[in-house]
């Protein structure tokens, strides 16, 4: 159970409405109904607008603009949702990884805490490096030179903001204890 009560939009400040309706009003939620509460980590970041604002700038800049492509980007967020087994972040991504291209034998082997098998050497190079560096905190030099070789340093230097921004979506749901959202089945049950 949350340890965050859900925020209804018309007892919220005027910074916390403006940081809903931002949410709110993005592709993927357009269809919940109006007074919906928001989920995931945006239900804790509400509470910080200022905060929340600024971490929108930099998801929005990494999941739209950034050099990732999505194939590399959703494979990094659910490797560092795995690692830190905040089951939105996995729930959420694990079948934008497979519509993105990731093969869900990969996505299934990351889910179960077994390291893939990999046929593309990019995937190989990023999953390496995003897990090194997340569970070990630095990452050793042939695992750098093979995502710098794929990624360059822009690339790498983005690979390392988007594994940050879901460590910290990772730790926000985690500490206040977010559930998944309705209707979503928890990725993994022994939630370890």
């Amino acid at each position: 159970m949350s340890r965050l009560d859900p925020l209804k939009p018309e007892d919220m400040p005027a910074a916390q409405r403006r940081y809903y309706d931002s949410i709110k009003n993005r592709p993927n939620n357009k269809d919940l109904p109006d007074g919906t509460p928001l989920t995931g980590p945006f239900h804790a970041w509400q509470r910080s607008p200022a905060f929340a604002e600024k971490l929108a700038v930099l998801e929005q800049y990494l999941r739209k603009d950034g050099l990732l492509e999505p194939r590399l980007l959703e494979l990094a967020t659910i490797t560092v949702g795995r690692i830190w087994s905040a089951e939105i972040v996995f729930g959420s991504h694990g079948p934008a990884a497979v519509a993105a291209g990731i093969d869900s034998d990969i996505v299934e082997a990351i889910r179960r805490r077994e390291t893939p098998v990999f046929e593309k050497a990019d995937e190989a190079a990023v999953y390496n490096f995003t897990h090194q560096l997340t569970t070990a905190y630095e990452v050793d030099d042939a695992t750098y030179q093979d995502a710098l070789d794929v990624l360059g340093e822009d690339g790498l230097v983005e690979l390392i903001g988007l594994a940050g921004l879901y460590v910290t979506a990772s730790m926000t749901l985690n500490a206040f204890r977010i559930p998944v959202r309705p209707g979503m089945a928890p990725p993994y049950p022994d939630k370890q």
